[in-house]
């Protein structure tokens, strides 16, 4: 079973009309009434090789082999490789005591599983994450964003491809990976600005004599900011020996100017209240049913289940464009 990042895609007119679209001395505009159905037009049948490739500083393009594995009821599967050349070292067959090593090339072409999901109102994409084709699902978004963008000019469409995300709970997201991955925290940094230097930092928090005392060395320094950063001696020791100062640190981090990052044991860092990508397990059966054309039930595939319940469990996600930053507030303000 294999996590999948979802994400999110929309056609639109391109601003400014690309190609021949004018028929005498009247310019004719490609209209968003078949717009979806023009982008199925780039992929076309199971087996078609899809053109994806970079340019390079150097000149010429790389190319990554791109081949539709199924298209059926407005659902695409790509599968994406990336061309990498793996060095290996060979002893050769001799009659002497000590065989020579050779160092050969051989090309390989790890890949990645696309699902692209283009039926009526869904507009959603789920990219493989774990794979050794690429070390994160954005390159790949990027690639298809960049070559889709190409073929859907002769449309006169584009495309945008955002990731699904949601802002976290600082206590649910840790008591989770606690609960149900057995994972612990291992270090905590805790970054806080200089009050002296930016006076419109005011908090009415009542944190520890051990934290302020800090907090006033950085001041005294004149440091722009500081960073506290405590290493876990044994299992969840920073949560439940910390547990008052990390509330109110918590609490803290409601301010842009405050950030608290934790690091679990599998050297995955999340920061406080940051928004967390959709991702979700898929089935490998249901993506083989799919390739090889079985349905699971009548008339549907498996794939479309999974796809349905994505949708529900990402109602209330936001794209990554709409969020907007923090604002750098200038007035003084309290935390509390």
């Amino acid at each position: 079973m294999e996590k999948y990042a979802i994400y999110r895609f929309e056609l639109s007119k391109l601003n400014r009309i690309q190609g021949d679209w004018t028929q005498g001395d009247e310019v004719v505009a490609p209209k968003m009434d078949h717009a979806y159905e023009n982008f199925e037009h780039v992929f076309g049948e199971k087996g078609t090789e899809v053109r994806m490739q970079v340019e390079q500083k150097s000149g010429g393009g790389k190319k990554f082999p791109c081949r539709v594995m199924a298209h059926e009821r407005n659902i695409i599967l790509l599968r994406l490789a990336n061309v990498k050349n793996v060095s290996v070292y060979e002893s050769k067959q001799t009659d002497g005591p000590i065989p020579p090593i050779e160092k050969k090339q051989y090309e390989s072409n790890p890949f990645k599983y696309i699902l692209i999901d283009n039926r009526p109102g869904k507009s959603q994409m789920a990219i493989e994450i774990e794979s050794e084709a690429w070390n994160n699902t954005k390159t790949v978004s990027c690639l298809l964003q960049d070559n889709l963008n190409r073929e859907l000019k002769k449309f006169g469409l584009e495309i945008k491809i955002f990731p699904k995300v949601q802002k976290s709970d600082f206590w649910s997201y840790v008591n989770y990976r606690k609960k149900y991955e057995h994972k612990y925290i291992k270090r905590m940094t805790f970054n806080f600005p200089n009050a002296k230097i930016r006076p419109e930092i005011e908090s009415s928090l009542g944190l520890s004599n051990h934290l302020k005392s800090l907090m006033e060395l950085v001041n005294s320094l004149g440091g722009a900011q500081g960073e506290l950063s405590l290493q876990s001696s044994a299992k969840d020791y920073l949560i439940k020996r910390k547990q008052a100062d990390i509330k109110n640190i918590v609490a803290l981090c409601a301010s842009s100017d405050y950030s608290l990052s934790v690091t679990f044991d599998d050297d995955v860092t999340y920061r406080c209240n940051e928004y967390i990508r959709a991702e979700f397990p898929m089935n490998n059966a249901a993506l083989d049913d799919f390739k090889i054309g079985q349905t699971a039930t009548l008339l549907e595939y498996s794939i479309e289940h999974w796809l349905n319940w994505v949708i529900e469990q990402t109602e209330n996600y936001q794209d990554a464009e709409q969020i907007k930053p923090k604002p750098n507030r200038k007035n003084k303000r309290k935390v509390s």
